[in-house]
């Protein structure tokens, strides 16, 4: 009896599921980030040509010179339009860790003392998620002025109240597991008990909602450089390029064009960032973003019905063993 138990244990242990590889909508988003980190890093360091200085005739197509064209002044569209797309993830991404850090301390807190001090939290929360984005990032250009260093400080104020709602519902399923209480009744401080044993074990959603919420960073800060209350000229923006470069539509549509490539690669990155770390972080039956889950669930499908007639098969000859068994006992 106990070797079967004990290879019982073992087949049982051989057959735990694993943790799914990184899918493709990971490697996809984490691909163009990347590669829009070494374009933006190749003309931080070594432009071909000065993104304020003058490189071609204006409104020149792409050419040999200037792979991308000119702008109305010159400029070469391809320098201008890397440097747009690193402060645009420059601003988002920094935006998103400020968010990150703020909401993910008072979710703590929210969630693990409980009673008045989560009421009083939340209910800010709750007040902080009704005022639009753009309205409060307006609002704090406005006080403070204007720039990426005041947008990230915005729209990370902007951003917190989701990290706390998101990291303070986990905080209070695992506050009365059994290695908190152990902590705690051993005199671990309130503090270290939640830094080492609760922030650990509750990361998953911090990770989805920074990607998700870098999505949203890149959309808004186009939305301000657009309307002139975001990234001030001459520092490229890919929201302001769009908004000056509009009356030059009919002539050099790429002008157009070309930035607005940049926020959506970049916003897509994002999220495609997001869903790849919540299929690996947190596996659904299928991911996302899956070319072979089709063909799994045909296999589940056809082994299923496989077992159902087999189990069927079986249960009709034990039957008929029983009645052959009863009429020869009459």
């Amino acid at each position: 009896m106990t070797v079967t138990r004990e290879l019982a244990m073992v087949k049982a242990a051989g057959t735990r599921r694993r943790r799914p590889k990184l899918g493709p909508s990971f490697w996809s988003g984490a691909g163009i980030l990347v590669g829009i980190l070494l374009i933006a890093g190749w003309m931080t360091f070594w432009p071909p040509y000065d993104p304020l200085g003058t490189a071609g005739p204006p409104l020149s197509g792409p050419s040999g010179a200037n792979l991308l064209g000119t702008d109305n002044l010159g400029r070469d569209t391809f320098t201008r339009l890397a440097l747009a797309a690193r402060t645009s993830l420059f601003i988002s991404g920094a935006g998103a860790l400020l968010g990150a850090v703020v909401g993910t301390t008072f979710g703590l807190i929210a969630g693990y003392v409980g009673g008045w001090v989560d009421a009083v939290i939340m209910r800010i929360v709750d007040a902080m998620l009704a005022l639009p984005a753009i309205l409060v990032a307006l609002i704090v250009g406005v006080v403070i002025g204007n720039g990426p260093i005041p947008l990230i400080f915005a729209l990370g104020l902007v951003f917190a109240p989701g990290f706390a709602r998101v990291m303070r519902a986990p905080v209070i399923a695992m506050r009365e597991r059994d290695f908190v209480l152990a902590a705690r009744l051993s005199g671990v401080r309130g503090s270290r008990v939640v830094v080492e044993h609760l922030l650990p074990n509750v990361l998953t959603p911090l990770f989805v909602q920074f990607a998700s919420v870098a999505s949203q960073i890149v959309l808004i800060e186009a939305a301000l450089s657009y309307l002139g209350q975001g990234v001030q000229a001459p520092e490229p923006s890919a929201g302001r390029m769009i908004s000056e470069f509009t009356r030059f539509m009919q002539l050099q549509p790429l002008l157009i064009i070309l930035p607005s490539l940049v926020i959506i690669l970049l916003s897509a990155a994002w999220n495609l960032l997001a869903d790849g770390l919540q299929d690996w972080l947190a596996p659904r039956r299928e991911p996302a973003f899956s070319l072979t889950g089709t063909k799994r669930r045909r296999r589940s499908s056809k082994k299923a019905h496989a077992g159902t007639a087999d189990t069927e098969h079986r249960t009709t000859d034990t039957e008929h063993r029983t009645t052959d068994t009863e009429e020869s006992q009459l």
